[in-house]
């Protein structure tokens, strides 16, 4: 007669027990690993968004800096037609900005720093940048400076610089206080500082508002008082 009692094993109630912990452990190792690799998603596509923000304010802002403008030429002058004369509005317009520009140009100004490669040193350009609402593109126009009058009949090239962008920002400084527009021919100066702000959104469908502060160093040389640049970033749920 066989003796069963002295062999040792594994009853039903022990292999339960010991798969439950397994599939818990597994569970608790791929809910670890599956937050991880979200959360590395999430910073991707955060990062991605944060570079293009930072490197169009960035071109953004140095093209404010080294804005020009040529304060001697009078606002109008005056043409004589028959035995009448007439005042003729000047058309060089160095620097103009504010929601309600043509075509949804947001920003035109005249700068002496160039961003494409193979710029000339030491020249003028004439630099236009777009919103499109619709598209949520952002594109710049940039041009070699020569006179108004050639400028507004040349054919303007848009270059997009950043996508997936849901509102541009700007706002001027005067000295005194922040202004929604500015207008070069009515002001006869350029402003203080421009602050630019951009909100952009990643694919996840998050948004994050972008901003800096760049300070016009013609401006500065003539002891306008300037706020200080600064570079801000504000996550919107």
């Amino acid at each position: 007669m066989n003796n069963d009692r002295g062999k040792s094993g594994f009853t039903l109630v022990e292999l339960l027990v010991a798969l439950a912990i397994i599939v818990a452990i597994v569970t608790m190792v791929y809910g670890s690993y599956f937050a991880t690799s979200k959360s590395v998603q999430v910073y991707k596509t955060r990062l991605a968004t944060f570079k293009q923000a930072s490197k169009v304010l960035e071109q953004m802002a140095q093209q404010v800096r080294c804005s020009y403008a040529d304060v001697s030429v009078p606002a109008d002058t005056t043409a004589v037609f028959g035995k009448e004369k007439i005042m003729l509005e000047n058309t060089i317009n160095y620097f103009r900005g504010g929601p309600d520009g043509p075509d949804g140009e947001i920003l035109r100004m005249v700068t002496t720093h160039g961003i494409f490669p193979g710029q000339q040193e030491n020249s003028l350009f004439d630099v236009t940048y777009r919103f499109d609402k619709g598209e949520g593109t952002l594109s710049l126009s940039q041009m070699r400076f020569v006179d108004a009058a050639k400028n507004l009949n040349e054919k303007i090239n848009w270059r997009p610089l950043a996508e997936n962008v849901r509102a541009v920002e700007l706002a001027f400084f005067d000295g005194q206080q922040w202004v929604s527009g500015w207008d070069f021919r009515q002001k006869r100066k350029l402003p203080c500082a421009v602050r630019i702000s951009i909100t952009c959104e990643d694919e996840n469908y998050r948004q994050y508002c972008y901003g800096t502060v760049a300070n016009v160093c013609c401006q500065n040389s003539h002891g306008s008082s300037s706020p200080p640049e600064a570079l801000a970033v504000v996550e919107k749920q």
